[in-house]
């Protein structure tokens, strides 16, 4: 892990932290370069992701969780697109450790009432007018949000013999950001540990035992996993739809 860096700016949104998880070696992506570091319409990935953030929620505190080995190519971003008031962290071996990470290095710096926010780099289309929603869920009285959207698939459980069908109704995909009460995810992280968990709503129902509340998700929220998605990526940015809630 790695002091916090940067300028902490001013704003708005000055009790919102936003960690965007970006520590990944592109090893399953298939390149040499992290995906987070591509280039989506003229931009790295990560940029657009960090932009995003910067619009919707000014004056909040971002931090970048990056590996080790991402040094030099962060170092060479963010003095090219001046991110030089983003805080850092360096990544774990496991996403979870890598978020706790980050939360121990912001953790003194965390109010009684502020707000963590907690998005994946490799998704650099989310909608300013759902981080925002996500936010405010949060700062009116929620613990811990996150978007969802239905499933669209027939889904199927598998098991020895083949596969059962389930009713799709009961459940929905998940997306980031995922926000949270800081003070309250720095306890659950604290008590997990490094335990891998699949996100950071499985740490804070894992501490708590409590569920979450959920708002609507968007569509073109998408996570850049394959090659392909690059380009998805750029014909979603030249047609963007409306967040509705």
């Amino acid at each position: 892990m790695v002091k916090p860096s940067g300028n902490i700016p001013a704003g708005g949104y000055n009790n919102t932290f936003v960690i965007i998880v970006a520590a990944g070696s592109g090893s399953r992506f298939g390149s040499d370069i992290p995906k987070q570091y591509l280039p989506l319409n003229g931009k790295p990935v990560l940029v657009h992701t960090i932009e995003a953030f910067r619009n919707a929620v000014p004056g909040a505190h971002i931090c970048v969780v990056i590996s080790e080995s991402g040094r030099e190519l962060w170092q060479e971003v963010a003095k090219e697109y001046d991110l030089d008031d983003i805080i850092v962290a360096l990544g774990g071996a496991s996403r979870t450790e890598s978020v706790h990470n980050a939360i121990s290095a912001l953790q003194g710096n965390f109010g009684a009432n502020d707000i963590v926010m907690i998005h994946d780099g490799a998704r650099p289309l989310v909608n300013p007018d759902m981080i925002r929603k996500v936010a405010s869920t949060v700062s009116s009285g929620a613990e811990a949000v996150v978007p969802v959207l239905p499933l669209t698939e027939a889904i199927a459980e598998k098991n020895d013999c083949g596969v059962t069908p389930i009713d799709r109704a009961k459940f929905v995909t998940v997306q980031t950001p995922q926000a949270f009460n800081a003070a309250l995810l720095a306890e659950a992280y604290n008590a997990v540990g490094d335990k891998p968990m699949p996100d950071d709503a499985a740490v804070y129902t894992e501490f708590t035992g409590r569920p979450l509340a959920t708002v609507p998700g968007h569509p073109q929220n998408i996570k850049i996993t394959h090659p392909a998605d690059i380009e998805l990526a750029g014909v979603h940015l030249s047609h963007p739809i409306p967040y509705s809630e």
